[in-house]
């Protein structure tokens, strides 16, 4: 019996064991190897307080949400949405912006957006 114990049973156990520990090791080379790559990237900070230069565009409401003072309007074949809620209205008011409206806006575009643009005034 013992003899049989020697010649099938243990190397049975000890590859079973050999696998589970070839996993654990591949799985932690794996880690190791992740965490190495990314220790040596390098990380570049952005300005966020910083305003881009001053942008004046003309065209037509597509869509509005009063209720936020944001609106959509067409330039050509690019869709922009304004925020107004800071806006002075140098002709016009706010209830004279709707969908079909002619508007004509200046301020900044938000962030690296060139599609968001906080209006400093607006024409409607």
């Amino acid at each position: 019996m013992n003899t049989k114990f020697a010649k099938i049973i243990l190397p049975a156990v000890l590859s079973v064991g050999t696998l589970g520990a070839a996993a654990l090791t591949a799985t932690a080379g794996a880690t190791t190897t992740t965490t190495a790559t990314h220790a040596k990237t390098k990380t570049t900070t952005h300005p966020t307080a910083t305003k881009s230069a001053a942008v004046e565009l003309a065209g037509t409401v597509v869509k509005t949400e009063a209720s936020k003072d944001i609106f959509w309007f067409k330039d050509g074949a690019k869709t922009y949405r304004v925020d107004f809620k800071a806006a002075k209205f140098t002709k016009g008011r706010a209830a004279l912006i709707t969908k079909n409206a002619k508007v004509s806006v200046v301020g900044h575009y938000v962030g690296k957006s060139t599609s968001v643009i906080l209006a400093t005034s607006v024409s409607a």
